[in-house]
């Protein structure tokens, strides 16, 4: 789903020398103070078994590349769409993230001759069952659910759709890696636009801690009860990620609260897991709009020295606490813009009679070797490299401009 953050709700050629920039301030408001070199974790003795650094060292720095286009499917004719209706629900237009994606799709959708129609709204399921109705009530010819309104509360106006002849595609809700459960569960759909949130917001940012400590890792977790099943995906990867690689000297251990009270008691929940365990040196928040309150526990728990955040989304105020180098030593962001001509893209395959296919756009590691390229400040669209790649990319897909 989409990142969930702001609505309801050179990769170092070998790594260790960016993660080293990471750590090298002495500053007692900074909690990138220490490189794994000198870290009092890594003082301890080595945690990482033979290899196992080098190994994850490789896997990040390909994720630190400037990502490049690979097409999400063979050319097809996209004209045979020109001037269908496609009607486009947000999961709430008043998130960032919903109105970049947007913004790209229906540049996307101008390109491919296809109408736009945007149905703005707040948030509420309640809103997105209306928004449902008008798309069927004006005869669309494919309706987005975008980053992603939840279809279990769209039962009977899927089933509308799917009467009526009128595909539905979910995008930005579901992991890459469940496709085809998704599909299963949710006939309905005629395809999904999958996210990345096990690799970017699991994998890669336990990866992240283990290299900077030297495997030495004692994370806490800060998950969203009511996004499912995506929060508990994360939580279960970032976990198996520790104990595939150090599971004698690393753990992890989580604090849970439904994503709309993040703001009120995130904070103060997490303030108290580092007061009690003063070993924690991680705080990894399924979703980065938690790195605001963990910084904030951080400060008043007086503990800059040792716990660093490692985040996935790319919200451009957690990717400036990169930046600044507070608290936020890596943060896995994916660029919006290019999301929404992927959602075309998949709206045109099926509008023209193709099979959807199973494709996602890629993530970036941004970390202290590379976040000067996201802009200073840092901008929300920056550091993906020129717009014109996956753009030429998708026209020459689609036979059009």
């Amino acid at each position: 789903m989409s990142k969930m953050t702001w609505a309801i709700t050179g990769a170092c050629a070998v790594l260790s020398f960016g993660i080293a920039a990471c750590g090298s301030s002495s500053s007692s408001s900074n909690s990138n103070a220490a490189s794994p070199a000198s870290s009092t974790a890594a003082s301890n003795g080595s945690g990482c078994a033979s290899g196992v650094k080098e190994k994850l060292q490789a896997k990040l720095a390909k994720y630190e590349a400037v990502p490049s286009f690979t097409a999400p499917g063979p050319k097809f004719d996209a004209s045979k769409a020109k001037g269908k209706k496609v009607f486009n629900i947000p999961l709430a237009s008043t998130d960032t993230f919903n109105q970049l994606v947007d913004k790209g799709a229906e540049a996307a959708a101008k390109v491919a001759g296809l109408q736009f129609v945007q149905y703005n709204n707040e948030g509420d399921p309640s809103q997105w069952v209306a928004g449902m109705n008008q798309a069927l009530a004006q005869k669309a010819d494919l309706i987005i659910l975008e980053g992603g309104p939840d279809p279990k509360a769209l039962g009977p106006q899927l089933a509308a759709a799917k009467k009526a002849g009128i595909p539905v595609i979910s995008t930005h809700r579901f992991d890459s890696s469940a496709i085809d459960a998704t599909l299963k569960e949710f006939p309905t759909l005629a395809g999904i636009v999958p996210a990345n949130h096990y690799l970017g917001s699991g994998e890669l940012t336990a990866d992240y801690a283990m290299v900077n400590s030297d495997c030495k890792v004692n994370a806490l977790l800060l998950e969203a009860t009511d996004v499912q099943p995506t929060s508990a995906g994360i939580t279960t990867t970032f976990k198996k990620e520790l104990s595939e690689n150090c599971p004698k000297t690393c753990k992890a251990s989580s604090t849970a609260l439904p994503f709309g009270q993040w703001a009120q008691k995130a904070s103060g929940e997490i303030q108290s897991k580092l007061t009690a365990d003063p070993t924690i040196n991680f705080v990894a928040p399924n979703f980065d709009q938690g790195a605001i309150y963990a910084r904030q526990a951080i400060l008043a728990a007086g503990a800059t020295n040792r716990v660093k955040i490692v985040a996935y989304n790319g919200s451009a105020p957690v990717m400036q606490f990169l930046a600044d180098k507070q608290s936020v030593i890596s943060e896995v962001g994916e660029p919006y813009a290019w999301l929404g001509w992927q959602n075309i893209d998949m709206a045109l395959r099926i509008l023209a009679g193709e099979p959807a296919v199973k494709a996602t756009t890629p993530i970036r590691l941004f970390d202290s070797s590379n976040i000067a390229e996201a802009g200073s400040p840092v901008s929300q669209t920056a550091g993906y490299g020129p717009e014109s790649v996956y753009q030429d990319g998708f026209k020459s897909l689609w036979g059009v401009g």
